[in-house]
């Protein structure tokens, strides 16, 4: 039984190491989770009902959060080293859970790439548009 746990979390150890990056899932998108975990993004969620602040302390420095409130992060970005993308100008956030599918982490997943965001992951926000002229703004200055 030891033997067969030690195992499994060497497997999740694994996998994780070979994650694209890590990504903070804000309540009000919970439903980018799974889409994006299976595009090979370690995904992070907030314990249900988590006050801000306290995700700001725990779960973001170093991180990329994603969120339709990027007001509630704004101001601490750059004094947390964290990300936002911004999903609030997308018409909707699509629900299909197939990661080949899914227009809106597919429209994610390009915009990481675009703007180079893995190597980044502090002091900015993202703001995503479905036409793809998506703004980037560094909190840093």
């Amino acid at each position: 039984m030891l033997h067969e746990r030690t195992k499994n979390e060497k497997i999740i150890k694994d996998v994780l190491a070979m994650a694209r990056g890590t990504l903070v899932i804000d309540e009000n998108v919970k439903e980018l989770a799974k889409p994006l975990a299976l595009k090979n993004i370690h995904i992070v969620e907030p314990t249900p009902g988590e006050k801000d602040d306290d995700i700001i302390r725990r779960l973001l420095p170093n991180r990329i959060i994603i969120t339709k409130n990027p007001n509630d992060f704004k101001n601490h970005a750059s004094s947390y080293d964290f990300g936002i993308i911004d999903v609030s100008k997308l018409k909707f956030i699509d629900p299909e859970q197939n990661e080949f599918k899914n227009k809106t982490v597919e429209i994610i997943s390009n915009a990481i790439i675009k703007f180079s965001l893995w190597s980044k992951r502090h002091g900015f926000i993202l703001i995503l548009h479905d036409n793809k002229k998506h703004v980037f703004n560094d909190l840093t200055e």
